[in-house]
């Protein structure tokens, strides 16, 4: 996908270079910051970030925000060692883990929060698997595109959304994040 290939560089970009990475940040806090309360995220939490790429901000601000500890899992393993790098460079590697992986985890059940990025693909079929996989109790948070941007996504359908709390966002291709609880 074409948005998949853009994010990418842009994040190959933000990995290599301090400015660059402080201003591409900035498209996440607030997101972040609100995907945390929706999902009343705290330090005692265990995030899996499904789709981390070479920068991995919202696992950095995940972290950031709530103190909780968060594992990144990427299924590009040219990303893997970028995202590693920056990772160390900002003091994390205690708190974030990046692991190259394709699906679901296999130690899935120890995750309070799962965090699946705009770019997963296909989202359907890693919703039902993480669905079918995850303890009672946790909390997924999917992130969706813009309604004009749907096309350039992984597609879900409505009934997957329609009981779930949401939140939506402004001046971004992610134009909500839905919170499912199991």
């Amino acid at each position: 996908m074409i948005v998949t290939s853009i994010t990418q560089k842009i994040e190959s970009l933000a990995s290599e270079a301090g400015p660059f990475y402080r201003l591409a940040e900035k498209y996440y806090i607030d997101m972040v910051e609100k995907e945390s309360a929706l999902a009343g995220i705290g330090e005692d939490d265990h995030i899996l970030c499904v789709g981390g790429g070479c920068c991995p901000f919202s696992a950095i601000l995940f972290h950031r925000i709530t103190k909780a500890k968060v594992t990144v899992i990427d299924n590009n393993a040219d990303c893997i060692p970028k995202a590693r790098k920056v990772i160390a460079r900002l003091g994390l590697s205690e708190h974030i883990r990046v692991v190259f992986q394709d699906g679901c985890p296999p130690d899935i059940r120890d995750y309070s929060v799962i965090h699946l990025a705009l770019q997963v693909f296909p989202m359907e079929k890693v919703i039902a698997e993480v669905e079918r996989r995850m303890s009672p109790g946790t909390k997924m948070l999917v992130r969706r595109p813009k309604k004009q941007l749907c096309c350039m996504y992984s597609k879900i359908s409505n009934a997957t959304l329609a009981a779930c709390s949401y939140i939506t966002h402004k001046s971004r291709n992610v134009g909500s994040t839905f919170l499912y609880k199991f």
